[in-house]
This record gives C-alpha cells, sequence and structure tokens, in this order.
C-alpha cells in the first residue's frame, strides 16, 4: 500500500557531502536517473531487500519488488553497481511490461575511468567499501556518489580519450547507456589513428591497432585507460582480468613486443642497454671470452621467449632475469614470479635491489613475521611489487594461488633450474609441480598462450640440461632456448694438495690463509666444523666467523655483514655461503673438505675472483675419506624407497576407512615409524608425499584450513564494534584482532558475488592478509561467534566407528589422565631431565597399568605443542628434558578441567549418532566448538566453576582427545594441528609403491654418488696433471655423460663409479670375501635371507661385512636397522667389529640382545632379571599396537644364532614381520650347534623362515678355523643327527691335519689324566679344557694350579649377578655422587676409573671390572648413565676375561660356545650322546679346536668313527679321586642374614683375600683383628659333612667375588662374601 512521499519517500540529496563538478550537477538536473541496489540469498537466489535513490534525491528502501518497480519507473536511466550481470538479472523476471530505463553500470566504468592509485575511496576490485552490511539503500547511495565521481573523470579526460572510449565501447551494453547519459555518440570512424596519436610514445607505434579494434574493443579500451595512467605500479582489477583475460595479452603486444623498425617507444623503452644504465647504472653486460650471454638472454626474455641459461658463478645471473621483470613491470603493469629454493637467497636479492634504490621486489617466505607478511601480500595486490621471490612449496597456498590470479603474470623464473633433473646435483620432488600450477594458472586465467619460463642454473650437464627442456615441452610444450657459456673463469688458478691427516690439512690452511692475507672462503662439509674450525682459527690469531644453514638468521646476517664489510677476512662456511653475495675481493677459497659433486665444487671455487681484474687462487686439501665422508652424508640424507613405502604404508592406514585426510607431516612421520626427532623430518615427510603424489598414488591438497568467517549477524561495523568492546570474552589484544577480522569481512563482501566469497573468509587468507597469525584468527572467530557476531558453523567432525563404544573412548581417556596425572605428580617446577624407560617403570611400579613410553611421549606432545612445558629431546638415548611454562597448580587445575571436559564431549558427541543402515563402518558427526562450550556450560555442576571456563578450554579438550585417540576429530580449530590434505588415489591396500616408481629419485642418487667419484678423480689429477684436470672439467659439463664415462672411467672403473663408497674401502671391506660370503653380501634383492652357517665359516665378519654393505652400499639409515643378537657380549662384539670396519656411523646402529630390545619396546631398563615373559609381553604389544611405531618400524632386521630362538623369540620376529611389510630378514645360525633346547631353544623357527616365508637359503660350508681332522672328525659326529639343514658336508679350507687324539678311559676319574695332558702337550698358544659341568671345570682349575700351570675359569655363579660386584658398585657411586647430567663426561669417567683401580689394586676381580668398563666405551662414544646400567646389567662377568693367548682357560661346553681355541681338551665323564640335543653339544665341543684336539672319554661314543689320521688311544688304569679339589660357594652356601650387620667390615675386604676357617664359619683379618665374617648355611654344612666322609678336608679359602644383596623385608642392601673354599683328602693330610 502506497504511503505518501514522507513515509516510504524521503529527500535524501544531504547524504551525498562530496562536491561535484559543475557538469555532473548540470546533467543531474537535466535527466531522470535511478541508482539502486538488492539483496540476494546466496543460497534461494530470491531478492530479500530492496533499495534505490533517485536524482531528485528521494529514496526506496524496501523488500516489494511491486513497490520498486513503481518507483523506477519513468527513469531515463537506471544506475548500480555489477546490475547489468547480477541485479537486474534478479529483477527482471518480477517486471511486467518492460522497463524504459538505459543501463549504467558503475562496476565496469570504474577501472576506466579510476586506473591509477589510489583509484577511488569507494573501490576495492569489484566492490563497494562499506562498513554496513544487508542496507541495499546505502549501498545504491554509494553507487549515485561513484557515478557523478565517474561522469566527472568522464569529463575531465581529453577529447581524443573521450572519442576513443566511445568508439570501442558504445556497442556494449554495459557502457551505451553511460555514454547516452553524457551526450556522447561515436563520430570519428578511423579511431586507430586517435589512438596512436593520443597514446604516441606510451605504446609502439607500429602496433597492428586495427586488429584490436576490430576484434578486442573492449579489452583495448580498458589496456589503454591503464597505459594513459602514466604509473606503472597501478593494475588492471582482479575482477576485470577474470572476465576479461586477454586484456593481458593486449598490454604486452601494445607494449612489450618489439616491433621491427624500432619506434621511438620500442628503442626507449624496450631497449635492454638504456634501461641497463637507467635501472642499475651500468653501462655494458658482462660477457665471457667475448661471449655477450648476458645480454643474449635478458634480450629473449624481453622478446617473450622462454629461456635456459647456464651462468657460471658471478656470472650476472639476477640481472638477466630482474632486468625484464622492472621493465615488463614498468611497461605493462606485470608481475615477473621467481622461485628459489633458498629462503636466505630471496631475502638476499630483494635486500640488493632495495640497496640500490629498487623497492619493486618483495619476497614471502617462512622467516617473514606476520605483519611483513601481510606488507608482503599487500604491495603484490596493490601492484607496487613487480618480482616476487617465493618457494615451490609456496605454489600450495591458495592466498599465493589468488594473488597470483590478480596480477598480470608476465614470466616465471626458476632458479636452481638443475634441481628438476634426477641427474642434477641437487633434484628436489617439489619442482616437479612448478609445470602442474602454471599449468593451472593459465588454465584459469584462460590463456591459451603460455606464460614464458626462465630457468637458471649455475652448472649442469647435457642431461640435465635435456631434462630440465623435456620437463617444460612434457608439462607447457614450452620450447627453452638455451644460453650456456663454454667460457672458463681465467682468473682463477686451482691447486690440490694432497694432506693425510686433519693436523696435516690445519697447518696447510693456517699457513695459506697468512700467506695470502686476503678475503677467504673457508668451505666444509658439516655445520659443527664451521663452528669449530673457525673458533680455531680465531684462537690462533686468524679472526674468522662461521656460515651455516641451521644458524639463526641473525646471526647468520651479522656473519655475512662482517665478512662482506671486511670485519673479519675469514669465513668458514659450508655450501650454503654465498649464493646471492656479491663481494668481488675474495682472492682465496680454500676446501677444507672438497665439494660432493663438480658442479657445487665450481660454484663455491666460483665465489672467488668475482672482479675479473683479480686473480684468485682455489685450494683445495684432499684425502680420500673426505669423499667417504660425502658418501655416509649422503646415505644418511637420501630417502630411499623403504622410507617412501612406510609413508605409504602409514598412509594406507590413516585413509583406511576414508580416503581423504587432514594431518601433519610430523604425525605421517610418527605413524610410518619414523624417529620424530631426525633433522628436518617434515620435509622429508613431503618428499616422500610428493613422490608418492608424482607417481599417481595420493593427491595433495593446497595447504587449506577449511574454516570460514561467514554469516555476518551484525548490520555494520559501528554496532560490532560495541559488542566487542563491550564484551567480557575478548582480551585487548583479541579485541583488536576481532575488529580488524570484523572489518575485512564486512567490506570485502562482494556485490559481485552477491555476498559470498569464501576465499576472503578463509582463516589462511584473513591470517595473510591481516597479518596476523592463524591461531589468533580462529581465536577471534570463534570468540565472535560466541558473542553472536558471527553465525556458528558446524565446522568439525568427529568420526566414530560403528564397532566403537562411548565406553571404549572413556577407557582410552581414564588410561591417559592416570599417566598425565602421575607425569604431573613426578614433575617439579624448576624441570628435571627424564629417561622414558626409568618414568615408564616407575609409573607401573605406582599402579599405572597402561603406562608405556608412547603413551608418556604421546602425552608430552600434547603439553609441548600447547606450551604447557618446554621440551629439548634426544631420542635415540630416550631422554628429555622438560621444564613446566607455569606453577604447578593451574597446571593441575588445568588439567582436570580438560578432563571434566573431555568426558562430557565424549557423551555429548557419542549422544548425536544417529545410525542409518546404509551407513559406513565410519558414521561422521558435526559439531561445533560453540556449541560445544554453550553446552557444556548449561549442565548445573557444584564441583567445577563454570564461570571460569573458556572457549579455549573446549578446544584444548578437543585437540586431548584427538592426540591420544580417544576420538577421531577433523576440521575447526585442528587445521592449526593438521596443515596438509592428503586424498588417496590408489585404494587397493595390495598395491605398494614400486621400484618403478621410485626411478626418478633412484637416479638422482645414483648421479649424486657418481658426482662423489668423479669429483675425486678431479682432486686426484689435479695433483699429477693441472691441464688435464682442467679438461676433465670441461668435458664433464660438455660431453654426453656416457662418453665422458668411458673416456676417463675404464673397465673395472665403471662400475667403481656406481657404489656408494670409494674403491680403496670396497676393497677394504668387501675384497677379501669368499665366493658365498660375496654372494650373501651381495643380494639386495631377497627379502628374506635364511644363512645356514658351519662353524668357523666366517658367520661374524659375513654379518658385520653384512651391516656395513647394509648401510653404505643398500640405502639402509642406521635407525632403519636393527640386529638382534642373544647376548651382550656378542652385541658389543659386532659393534666393535663394525666400528673398525666402517667408523663413526656404525655407533648409531642398533645392534641389541633381544632382552634389551624387548624392554626398550616395554619401555623398561633391559637386565638379566625378570626376563621371563618379557619377549612374550612385547610381541602382544606389537600385535595390539601399543608400542611406538619408531620402535619397530625397520627395513631390515639380522638375527644372529637364529637357530637358538624360542617360541616367544620367533613370535617377535613375527609381531615385526606383521608389522613391516616390506621388511628385509636376514637370519644366520647352524642348527647343528643349537645347545639349548633344554630352555626352549628350536632351530624350527629358523627353518620356518624358509618354508613359511619363501626366504633364501644359503649353506656357508667352509671352515676357516679349524685343521682338516677335526673337521673330519666333526662331519662324521654330526652326520647321525637327524633333520639338519645343511645339505652338504663341512669343507675344511686348510690343508694341514692338524692333530686328533682321542683317549678311551675305563675309571671315570679322568681329571689327572688330562691334566697330566695338558702338562705334556701344552707349549703355547690359547688352549682350554672343556668340561660338562662347573664342577668338573672348578676341579680341574684346581688341580692344573697344583701342577703349575696358569689356568684360568670361565664359569658363571648361581645367582650373582655382575651389577651387584662390589667393585662395580663403588665404580658406579663415584659416577652418581658427580654426576650433574645424563651424560657421563671424560673427565668424571677417567677419574672413576682411576678410583676404582687404586682402591681395588689387590682385588682379583678388578682386570675383569676394567675389562668391562673398556669394552663399554669402545661402543658407546657418548656415555649415557642408563646405558652403563643396562650394559652392566645384561652382562656376565665371564664375558670380559682377558683374552690371553698364552694361557689354558678352563670352562663349561655351554660356555665356551662362540670362542675359538688353538689347542682343546675334552674332558667327557660318563657322556654317551643318545639324543640329538647332546650330540649337538658334543658337537660345539669338536668345533671349538683349530689346531690340536684331545678328548678323553669313558664310553663308546667316539669308538665307531674310524678317520685316516685321528690317533686312538687306550688308558687303563684307574685314577684315584684328586687330592685336592674346591668348592665356589653361592649364595645357598652361606647364612645370608649373617652379613647384615657387617657390611662396612665386608667392604673393607677385597676379592682374593685369605679367609681362616673355623668349624662352620670363616674369618678374615680386619684392622688387625681375626673376625668371623661369613657363616656356612645348612645345606653347606652338609657338604662339608658328605666330603669328609670321602677323607676331604677343608684347608683354605680366599674372597672370590664380594656383591650386594637385599632380602625381600630387607630396606637396605647388605654385602656378602662369596668365597671359594679348597680341600685336601685326608690320608694325604696324614702324610703331610
Amino acid at each position: 500500500m502506497w504511503k505518501n512521499r514522507g513515509d516510504i519517500f524521503s529527500a535524501s540529496s544531504h547524504l551525498i557531502n562530496v562536491p561535484m563538478m559543475n557538469e555532473a550537477a548540470r546533467l543531474k538536473t537535466a535527466k531522470s536517473i535511478v541508482f539502486i541496489d538488492s539483496e540476494v540469498g546466496v543460497d534461494d537466489k530470491k531478492i530479500h531487500d530492496l533499495g534505490a535513490v533517485r536524482n531528485d534525491g528521494v529514496t526506496f528502501h524496501s523488500a516489494s519488488i511491486h513497490d520498486f518497480c513503481t518507483f523506477i519507473s519513468g527513469s531515463e536511466f537506471i544506475c548500480g553497481h555489477n546490475i547489468v550481470h547480477h541485479d537486474m538479472i534478479f529483477i527482471k523476471p518480477h517486471i511486467s511490461g518492460g522497463i524504459n530505463g538505459k543501463y549504467i553500470d558503475t562496476l565496469y566504468l570504474s577501472p576506466l575511468l579510476f586506473p591509477k592509485r589510489p583509484y577511488h575511496a569507494l573501490l576495492k576490485d569489484d566492490k563497494l567499501q562499506s562498513d554496513e552490511l544487508n542496507n541495499p539503500l546505502n549501498d545504491a547511495k554509494k553507487a549515485e556518489k561513484l557515478f557523478y565521481d565517474e561522469v566527472n573523470a568522464f569529463h575531465a579526460l581529453s577529447s581524443q580519450q573521450k572519442q576513443i572510449f566511445c568508439s570501442l565501447l558504445y556497442q556494449f551494453e554495459e557502457f551505451q547507456g553511460f555514454f547516452e547519459y553524457v551526450n556522447f555518440v561515436p563520430y570519428i570512424s578511423n579511431v586507430e589513428n586517435l589512438i596512436k596519436n593520443e597514446f604516441n610514445g606510451r605504446m609502439c607505434s607500429n602496433a597492428d591497432v586495427t586488429l584490436l579494434v576490430k576484434h578486442y574493443p573492449l579489452e583495448l579500451a580498458y589496456t589503454l585507460a591503464l597505459i594513459g595512467s602514466d604509473d606503472y605500479h597501478s593494475i588492471t582489477p582482479r575482477w576485470l582480468l577474470n572476465n576479461y583475460p586477454k586484456i593481458e595479452n593486449v598490454i604486452k603486444f601494445l607494449c612489450n613486443t618489439r616491433c621491427d623498425i624500432e619506434c621511438g617507444y620500442c628503442s626507449n623503452m624496450l631497449n635492454i642497454h638504456k634501461e641497463l644504465k637507467r635501472i642499475f647504472g651500468y653501462d655494458s653486460f658482462r660477457t665471457y671470452n667475448g661471449e655477450p650471454l648476458q645480454e643474449s638472454a635478458a634480450q629473449a626474455a624481453i622478446d617473450g621467449k622462454s629461456l635456459l641459461a647456464v651462468f657460471p658463478t658471478g656470472g650476472g645471473k639476477s640481472i638477466t632475469f630482474q632486468l625484464p621483470a622492472l621493465m615488463a613491470g614498468k611497461t605493462i603493469h606485470g608481475l615477473t614470479v621467481v622461485l628459489s629454493p633458498l629462503q636466505s637467497l630471496m631475502k638476499d636479492q630483494v635486500d640488493n635491489l632495495s640497496e640500490k634504490g629498487i623497492v619493486d621486489a618483495v619476497t614471502i617466505n617462512g622467516l617473514l613475521s606476520p605483519i611483513e607478511r601481510s606488507e608482503a601480500y599487500e604491495r603484490i595486490a596493490s601492484g607496487t611489487a613487480t618480482l616476487l621471490y617465493i618457494s615451490p612449496e609456496q605454489l600450495r597456498s591458495r592466498t599465493i594461488e589468488k594473488l597470483l590470479m590478480s596480477r598480470n603474470i608476465v614470466r616465471f623464473v626458476i632458479d636452481e633450474a638443475h634441481c628438476f633433473s634426477a641427474w642434477g646435483q641437487d633434484f628436489r620432488v617439489d619442482y616437479l609441480y612448478i609445470g602442474d600450477f602454471i599449468r593451472e594458472i593459465q588454465k584459469k586465467k584462460k590463456d591459451k598462450k603460455p606464460i614464458p619460463v626462465s630457468c637458471f642454473t649455475a652448472t649442469a650437464k647435457q642431461k640435465v640440461i635435456s631434462d630440465i627442456c623435456e620437463y617444460f615441452k612434457r608439462k607447457l610444450d614450452i620450447d627453452l632456448e638455451l644460453f650456456a657459456s663454454s667460457a672458463t673463469r681465467e682468473n682463477l688458478h686451482y691447486v690440490v694438495l694432497y694432506k693425510e691427516t686433519e693436523e696435516e690439512k690445519y697447518t696447510a690452511l693456517r699457513s695459506l690463509i697468512e700467506q695470502k692475507n686476503c678475503p677467504t672462503i673457508v668451505y666444509v662439509s658439516r655445520t659443527k666444523r664451521t663452528h669449530d674450525l673457525a673458533s680455531k682459527l680465531t684462537s690462533d690469531g686468524f679472526p674468522a666467523k662461521p656460515f651455516n644453514g641451521k644458524m639463526e638468521p641473525n646471526e647468520k646476517i651479522a656473519n655475512q655483514e662482517a665478512f662482506i664489510n671486511n670485519e673479519v677476512k675469514i669465513i668458514v662456511a659450508t655450501s650454503a655461503f654465498g649464493m646471492g653475495v656479491d663481494k668481488k675481493d675474495v682472492r682465496l677459497v680454500i676446501h677444507y673438505d672438497i665439494s660432493d659433486s663438480l658442479e657445487n665444487y665450481v660454484q663455491e671455487a666460483g665465489r672467488a675472483g668475482r672482479d675479473p681484474s683479480l686473480q684468485a687462487e682455489c685450494y683445495v686439501l684432499f684425502n680420500d675419506n673426505d669423499l667417504d665422508k660425502h658418501f655416509i652424508l649422503l646415505n644418511q640424507t637420501k630417502l630411499s624407497i623403504s622410507e617412501i613405502q612406510q609413508v605409504w604404508k602409514a598412509i594406507k592406514d590413516l585413509t583406511r576407512i576414508r580416503p581423504r585426510i587432514c594431518c601433519s607431516p610430523l604425525e605421517i612421520a610418527r605413524q610410518a615409524g619414523w624417529d620424530d626427532s631426525v633433522s628436518e623430518i617434515e620435509m622429508r615427510v613431503k618428499t616422500a608425499i610428493a613422490a608418492l603424489e608424482s607417481a599417481g598414488y595420493i593427491k595433495r591438497g593446497r595447504n587449506v584450513p577449511h574454516i570460514y568467517a561467514t554469516s555476518i549477524l551484525v548490520h555494520n561495523m559501528q554496532e560490532a564494534s560495541h559488542h566487542i568492546d563491550h564484551s567480557a570474552l575478548f582480551s585487548d589484544s583479541q579485541r583488536q584482532n576481532a575488529k580488524r577480522i570484523i572489518k575485512s569481512l564486512i567490506s570485502s563482501r562482494s556485490i559481485a558475488a552477491a555476498g559470498n566469497d569464501d576465499a576472503e573468509s578463509r582463516v589462511d587468507y584473513l591470517a595473510d592478509i591481516l597479518g596476523i597469525e592463524k591461531d589468533d584468527v580462529i581465536t577471534s572467530i570463534n570468540l565472535m561467534r560466541q558473542e553472536g557476531l558471527l553465525a556458528d558453523a558446524q565446522d568439525m567432525s568427529a568420526y566414530i566407528l560403528k564397532s566403537d563404544s562411548q565406553n571404549k573412548s572413556l577407557q582410552i581417556l581414564d588410561k591417559f589422565a592416570k599417566l598425565e596425572a602421575f607425569i604431573f605428580s613426578q614433575l617439579p617446577e624448576e624441570g628435571c631431565t627424564i629417561n622414558y624407560k626409568e618414568w615408564n617403570e616407575a609409573a607401573l611400579a605406582a599402579g599405572v597399568k597402561s603406562s608405556n613410553v608412547k603413551n608418556i611421549k604421546t602425552l608430552l606432545y600434547y603439553l609441548t605443542i600447547k606450551d604447557y612445558i618446554h621440551k629439548v629431546e634426544d631420542a635415540e638415548k630416550h631422554i628429555a628434558i622438560v621444564r613446566p611454562s607455569m606453577n604447578s597448580k593451574p597446571l593441575y587445575e588445568k588439567f582436570t578441567r580438560k578432563i571434566d571436559i573431555c568426558r562430557f564431549i565424549v557423551g555429548e558427541l557419542y549422544g548425536k549418532i544417529r545410525y542409518n543402515s546404509d551407513d559406513k563402518e565410519e558414521i561422521p558427526v558435526q559439531f561445533s566448538l560453540v556449541g560445544l562450550f554453550n553446552a557444556y556450560k548449561e549442565i548445573p555442576r557444584l564441583d567445577i566453576d563454570k564461570s571460569s571456563i573458556t572457549i579455549g578450554d573446549v578446544a584444548d579438550a578437543l585437540l586431548y582427545l584427538s592426540k591420544i585417540g580417544a576420538m577421531k576429530l577433523e576440521g575447526g580449530f585442528l587445521v592449526l594441528y593438521n596443515s596438509m590434505e592428503i586424498k588417496r588415489l590408489v585404494t587397493d591396500n595390495r598395491i605398494k609403491y614400486k621400484v618403478d616408481d621410485y626411478r626418478l629419485l633412484d637416479e638422482f642418487y645414483k648421479q649424486k654418488i657418481r658426482q662423489i667419484h668423479i669429483v675425486g678423480e678431479y682432486a686426484n689429477l689435479m695433483v699429477r696433471d693441472y691441464n688435464a684436470a682442467l679438461q676433465f672439467v670441461q668435458d664433464y659439463f660438455q660431453m654426453d655423460f656416457r662418453k665422458f664415462i668411458l673416456k676417463y672411467f675404464k673397465g673395472e672403473r665403471a662400475k667403481n663409479i656406481d657404489r656408494n663408497i670409494t674403491p680403496k674401502k670396497f676393497n677394504q671391506l668387501f675384497g677379501q670375501l669368499s665366493d658365498i660370503q660375496s654372494q650373501i653380501i651381495n643380494d639386495n634383492e631377497s627379502k628374506y635371507i635364511v644363512v645356514a652357517a658351519g662353524p668357523g665359516s666366517g658367520k661374524t665378519r659375513v654379518l658385520v661385512h653384512k651391516l656395513a654393505s647394509l648401510l653404505l652400499l643398500e640405502d639402509v639409515k642406521h635407525e632403519q636397522l636393527l640386529m638382534l643378537t642373544f647376548s651382550r657380549a656378542a652385541a658389543t662384539e659386532f659393534k666393535k667389529r663394525l666400528i673398525a670396519l666402517i667408523g663413526n656411523a656404525a655407533h648409531f646402529v642398533e645392534i641389541k640382545t633381544f632382552h634389551s630390545y624387548c624392554f626398550d619396546l616395554l619401555g623398561k631398563i633391559g637386565s638379566l632379571e625378570g626376563v621371563e615373559d618379557v619377549v612374550k609381553n612385547a610381541a602382544e604389544m606389537i600385535n595390539n599396537g601399543e608400542v611406538e611405531p619408531g620402535k619397530i618400524m625397520k627395513s631390515v632386521l639380522v638375527i644372529d644364532e637364529a637357530q637358538d630362538m624360542d617360541e616367544y623369540e620367533f613370535a617377535l620376529i613375527q609381531a615385526l614381520i606383521h608389522a613391516n611389510d616390506d621388511m628385509r630378514i636376514i637370519a644366520v645360525g647352524d642348527d647343528d650347534q643349537n645347545i639349548y633346547e633344554f630352555r626352549g631353544s628350536n632351530s624350527k623357527y629358523l627353518r620356518n623362515l624358509i618354508e613359511d616365508y619363501g626366504a633364501i637359503k644359503y649353506e656357508m660350508e667352509e671352515n676357516f678355523r679349524s685343521k682338516s681332522s677335526i673337521v673330519a672328525l666333526s662331519n662324521a659326529f654330526i652326520a647321525s643327527v637327524s633333520n639338519r639343514m645343511k645339505s652338504s658336508p663341512i669343507q675344511a679350507v686348510q690343508n694341514e691335519s692338524g692333530t686328533v687324539e682321542i683317549t678311551h678311559h675305563i675309571s671315570e676319574r679322568m681329571e689327572k689324566a688330562v691334566a697330566n695332558h695338558v702338562a705334556k702337550t701344552y707349549q703355547s698358544g690359547k688352549a682350554c679344557v672343556l668340561t660338562s659341568t662347573n664342577y668338573e671345570a672348578l676341579q680341574m682349575q684346581g688341580i692344573l694350579t697344583q701342577k703349575g700351570i696358569r689356568a684360568k675359569l670361565i664359569q658363571s655363579n648361581d645367582g650373582f649377578k655382575l651389577y651387584n660386584l662390589a667393585e662395580v658398585r663403588f665404580f658406579l657411586k663415584s659416577i652418581d655422587t658427580k654426576l650433574k647430567s645424563p651424560v657421563i663426561d671424560d673427565t668424571l669417567w677417567a677419574a672413576a676409573k682411576k678410583r676404582l683401580a687404586e682402591v681395588y689394586a689387590d682385588s682379583a676381580c678388578l682386570p675383569n671390572c676394567l675389562n668391562m668398563l673398556s669394552e663399554f666405551e669402545s661402543v658407546n662414544r657418548v656415555k649415557f648413565r642408563t646405558d652403563l646400567d643396562e650394559f652392566i646389567k645384561e652382562s656376565n662377568y665371564e664375558d670380559f676375561y682377558s683374552n690371553e693367548c698364552e694361557a689354558v682357560y678352563v670352562s663349561t661346553i655351554h660356555k665356551s660356545k662362540g670362542r675359538e681355541f688353538d689347542t682343546v681338551y675334552l674332558l667327557l665323564k660318563n657322556v654317551y650322546a643318545n639324543n640329538d640335543e647332546e650330540k649337538r653339544k658334543l658337537y660345539v665341543a669338536l668345533t671349538r679346536a683349530k689346531n690340536s684336539l684331545y678328548i678323553h672319554c669313558n664310553t663308546d661314543v667316539f669308538k665307531k668313527y674310524f678317520i685316516g689320521g685321528i690317533i686312538n688311544r687306550e688308558d687303563t688304569r684307574d685314577y684315584d679321586d684328586p687330592l685336592e679339589i674346591s668348592l665356589q660357594l653361592s649364595h645357598k652356601d652361606v647364612v645370608l642374614n649373617y652379613f647384615k650387620d657387617k657390611k662396612e667390615t665386608i667392604l673393607k675386604l677385597r676379592s682374593s683375600c685369605k679367609l681362616g676357617i673355623s668349624d662352620s664359619y670363616l674369618s678374615a683379618e680386619v684392622n688387625g683383628r681375626t673376625v668371623r665374617v661369613v657363616k656356612f648355611s645348612k645345606a653347606f654344612s652338609e657338604k662339608l659333612e658328605h666330603l669328609a666322609n670321602k677323607g676331604y678336608e677343608p684347608v683354605s679359602a680366599n674372597i672370590a667375588y664380594i656383591v650386594a644383596w637385599q632380602g625381600e623385608e630387607d630396606a637396605d642392601e647388605s654385602a656378602i662374601i662369596l668365597p671359594v673354599v679348597r680341600f685336601k683328602k685326608f690320608s694325604s693330610l696324614l702324610s703331610d
């Protein structure tokens, strides 16, 4: 219903308060015009509101379309912002009879009439600036103001410009109404001449304007407007480029395409020589031996060609692309994008330009603060930057993509272009995405003509050049024009000095620096060495600064500036130094370590003599070992196929139910079982993902947080500010952020997009543009949702399995809550150093049954990312330094509040589940953070103060549930922690990442290997022949690579350069192996290998060399390799041999006993106690997924003595196989030597690897140890054992027969006969008497000693643990009293050893203890206290007997396994060998002998063997019992409680001290008094009585061991004595 004018219509001309020019004012009164705007629903596409204002000032605001049509009827013109393609599209269908008014669209007029910065105040791209929403009347008034300003702007144009625009645009609906309004119609037929005259000197005079007028009149008009702006920083709006992409082509055609005639414009604006002088001040381009390489490449870029330039270091590469970029910025207002992998180089180039007064360049990289990044984005968007430096990784940012779409992209410049090629020295997988990105940009810009590309590299072989060209041809159908110089740097002189040692190197370095006394760069290969060498030079009077890529940015810049400004003359650097550094007076470059490729060497050496007039020298201080270091470093840093397979498996596991996931690189690394403390782990994960993407297994998203700040609920900025200022939810900084965010949202609402531009409301875009951290943006958005400024959005999801239950999630929560409470109870406010295994054991002891190291690390990870604690970790040693970031009380309050909220969330989300029959296995539940917060606040609670709960607390609880695995959550704020989006394309779980997929990376790594060999060959050649070395370098870069190899690496040498090792090292490691040993070591294809290794076949040697091969030749990293043994002594021996073979790299290899490894998995300190179920429990934990993936994800598992596995050890192997799809196994053992069946060992498990898993079997049948007669007897004896694995008998390698003598006795008492035999035959060498029992061994030692023969007993003691030995405890106490950190420093270690040797100088146990410490030192470069504990607890006393060559050892057969002796005496009393186990035991005894074997037996066990060369004897004597016997007493033989009050007294005694015997006691002399120190137990007293009945009486005793003991109910330990008691036969005593 109509109301009077004062109700619906009101005068509003006073709102237009900017004075108008006369022409606009005149037209306003002369012609009727109405300005309109509509509010159209985004989803329903219906008109919700309308606004209008007429030129007489009357306004309209209503949702009634009928009233609206009545209001605008009769107007000659209808004007609005984007009305042609938006408002009228929705209004027309509702108008009956049509509208007569002509349309005028201010959107399309704006770029034409306001092409120059700062543009119009009301405009922002295609939007009208506004601080109010949903008010079409307000926007209509803004359109009115804008329109009259456009009218005035049009009339301010020259008459020629007016006529040009009218002639070009009158035909278009968007413009015709405007020209009629201003009374302008086309009246000149030849507009082409008009254009050329008007824009003379601002575009090419010879351009074919007629063509443009005919085919692209609209694009031409906009281009001319921009050209006429006379401000090269002004740009075409993004929306206009999107709608009319040919504008870019038109401006290039007019302003950046040289004519043949060289008109005034082209000879001036497109003249590279004039612009070189104007911009950079240089008179001419640099040449190389007369070659105008720099000029030619720059001109090609100006001409729009794509090119590849190979410039030597210092060759002026930067100017070659900067000059065309700056010229294009000026001529066509374009942007050049420079892609570089080095952040520091980008910054340096921008800074260098800035110092020259050129401010057109900007970089966006990770070194920028949010504010700096925001300013950089603004400069790109506004047009004030014409050069943008970014890394290839940033092409995945949607913000970057949006910015590039808003600009006229002139060219992509790719620096370090060799990164495209697997044959280059620095292949990068992320470079392979560049072509895809450029193609996508071209497609979105609807430009069929490709964007030109410039590729630059300092050094490139022919194959690299070919690869780069082929890549761009394949991806973009671009042909690259090549610009390369064959010239060499004439002012550089190269010298290689061969130096044998580090001392020689340093002396030469110091001498050269002193002689030359000039700015010097010293290159080294390791970051640590930059600091060490710079410090050493400085202390020697040569001030030097270090420089490496891992230094803090500020320190790097300071050191670089100090060198450039000659504050120091010497900089010690890795290859990271020098790129982009322009210091012309460097006259000396010294490679302390040679580079890893000729490419890098030429680049680095080329940093000398940048001034061509200076002569400079380049020295290499060379040693072949330098190459080995490069090979080791390459192996550590390369990404192997097995690692990519592990990442692929991790992604398959993570996408088991949904093909799309959002996660962080760190989470993928942990899922893949990678050590998350490994250097650059995120980059390694991203590289693996890029490789998988390149092979088509996955598709990586664009790093986009799917969280939007949409649905604004306030009407204007004033209302929003009022709410924010009066809300208690916001802190001061949050208020400021919230206002900036909502102002951006309101002002950016696009009329063209009907108020829906998701891109500009996305979190990452807001963060980038406003310079606010992403988490602060998300916090502000959630607070504004909570306050009601933004509508709540259910942007989070919980994914719940049908099989899951609320109870299951709560159980997981309770499990972690108990463990976290324990952690807080153990964490002092000042912080502490924690040992994960010790904490886990303490938690288990405290009743936290769910504790394991994996869960402890998960909780500490959560606490760290929430900044509740600060943590510095040493993952290799299972320790971390942890310090709370707040007091314990608030920390614990946060914990209790978080757990309560978690319980609520679990119940709330499970309550939202709505099951449908068609649901898949996983059910998504949508929710919002604000919704959860409000729901939690509504529940009445007395025990928790709800008023203190914040939305941040709910976010913390959700993150906690996600990280502990109680619920699978995605979306919302969690994008901060899950930055990567991955979509799985290959859904078949059986499909693996294949060798063919790895081809490119594999080729790159092979090339890296060849490059190291080649640079080594150069160094050796330079020592011999200077000119030949220079020719070698020239040939390397110019010849076909295959021809180059044929020329310089003939025959066997061609194979050598494909090995990741020098020929010298290869021969050292693998040159002396037998054929079968070589086959085993060279087999890198078989997944499972079983080696049946006979005695003396070199099993240990093969295993050690195989470990070396795995590490050096087979791409296996130390953390991916696991070796399991059955004793700590064996593990130590392998580690020692490996260190001797390959050096320090061996220290990082994990060689453990089964039990030690399982203790690791369980999170406990390893020992020989409590081992009963440790292997069984560990296997179960692996199968239950309760073990840290990093502990079990291995590429290769090596098993020593695999025949000794029992069912639980084999179950562990099976669990590891199940957890590692692609894990290789190498199991070595000898079923004939399985002598531990009594404890469950069975060689059938070794056979199972062959029968069940298809392992390849190798048989090592050569015996290098024993003489032929010994081997013959051993073969004959073992032949009767059933089910043997070896198909052929053992072959003796030695031709000598040796001595085998078998003495058959009738007497059981053979000890004396054996002793007599030893006395008669033993002359020298290492000999051993082997017995069946400990008792026999003890008696043999006593008898031999009586005969004056030095006998050493190898036996263990029942119940005696090495860790409890007094000497060991004394040493540990000496350490612990002064230990200040987890690591025992060398000074403390040496002092403790010295103190031990002094205090226990008289102890018989001292040599074994010192041997033990030496063994620990040899395999532990860094001596961690916990490692020492584990080493001792896992070792036996007998492991550390000195390996004397001139001694007779006495041992049981079991203890002799793994040892060898020149001569063996075998005492076999009542041994019948009736079963296979007994036969295998004797076989072990026989095969210990190298040269001579003497057997004494009283059974027929050897009578059936008639072998030539073997002597059989009969001894019919009946020997008496020995006159003397000795007994080693154990814990059972003494009264333990007797020692409880004697600790101080006993600790004054030493092993070997004499003891007196009195009845049931032993006494010692202490401080001049005789003191009883031992009381015999009842059991031993009965033993004494038994011996007395046989005529034996105790005659002497001494202390064997003093050990610690603690009864179950005792509070303290006691010191106890375990003595040896000697007896003599009674008749012997009488005769004496």
